[in-house]
């Protein structure tokens, strides 16, 4: 994959890339193994992400190469790493290698984020339970976040994606295992019914110690909503940027008030903290666990 290429709509490549490799800001180095292939981000076609429309890609690049971008950044400005973004750096066929990058990492001093729908195979677990050793032995935090926007509309999350099912499964697995098991519900979309967040949350029972939400965010050109709704706009949504990244596309935000306070009051019945924004609650955890520690 070089800026040589071209894509099938007479794009070169470089129209996909930002002119930094990877986010840095809000307190977080934001990094990922970058596209699969020229063409396509990842294993995974979820019809509501925003890679599939205005929003350019980190550069693809080794973990060797990522970790190294990483260390070269002032350290004050950030405490955590995520290894999110673009793609799902853990999806097939880089399982092994997104694993490699949060191994990597772990020396660089900092709390560990990272996001998928993959299912984790026992080796993988396994690397991952020492990873989480090791940092907890440097007094760092390794954040599991498990993606699952939907319990009964498939197509959101088709195949290869694993049932939202085994998906929590996979959420009981990290927590024993010893990490920070997190729920991402991302995104919230009009299309999924409230009583599927309930599901969701019964399925992962009380292994669960964080409860992400999220707006969604389509392109005015509309391709997200048609693959989603199946029109190109029912709103009601509003024009912004995106808070959490430096795109400098503006997006139709869907606010969707209802499932946030479903989801709000289902997370207060069973206790789980629930948060819209992934900063302030890694912020609530690392509180928490020092109040407890008494530190």
């Amino acid at each position: 994959m070089t800026p040589s290429d071209d894509l099938p709509d007479g794009r070169g490549v470089n129209a996909l890339y930002r002119r930094e490799p990877f986010e840095l800001g809000e307190g977080r180095a934001m990094v990922s193994l970058g596209r699969l292939t020229t063409n396509r981000h990842c294993t995974y076609r979820c019809p509501f992400c925003y890679v599939n429309a205005d929003y350019q890609s980190f550069g693809s690049r080794s973990p060797e190469q990522i970790t190294d971008w990483v260390r070269r950044q002032e350290q004050d400005s950030f405490d955590v790493i995520y290894v999110s973004g673009d793609t799902d750096s853990f999806a097939p066929p880089r399982q092994s290698t997104g694993i490699e990058l949060l191994e990597r990492l772990a020396p660089v001093g900092k709390d560990l984020l990272f996001t998928t729908r993959a299912i984790f195979d026992e080796p993988a677990l396994a690397r991952l339970e020492e990873l989480n050793r090791r940092l907890r032995a440097d007094g760092r935090w390794l954040f599991g976040c498990v993606s699952i926007c939907q319990w009964t509309v498939p197509r959101l999350e088709p195949m290869p994606i694993a049932e939202p099912s085994v998906r929590a499964g996979q959420l009981v697995e990290l927590s024993r295992r010893g990490l920070v098991a997190v729920l991402a519900l991302r995104p919230f979309l009009p299309v999924v019914p409230l009583n599927d967040y309930s599901a969701i949350l019964d399925a992962c029972g009380t292994f669960v110690d964080l409860v992400l939400g999220e707006d969604w965010y389509a392109d005015q050109g509309g391709r997200l909503e048609q693959a989603v709704l199946g029109a190109p706009s029912v709103g009601p949504y509003i024009i912004e940027r995106m808070p959490f990244d430096t795109n400098v596309s503006e997006w139709r935000v869907y606010k969707l008030e209802e499932h946030e306070s479903h989801v709000r009051e289902q997370c207060a019945a069973r206790g789980l903290p629930f948060f819209m924004r992934s900063g302030p609650a890694l912020n609530h955890w690392r509180e928490s666990r020092a109040q407890a520690s008494g530190k």
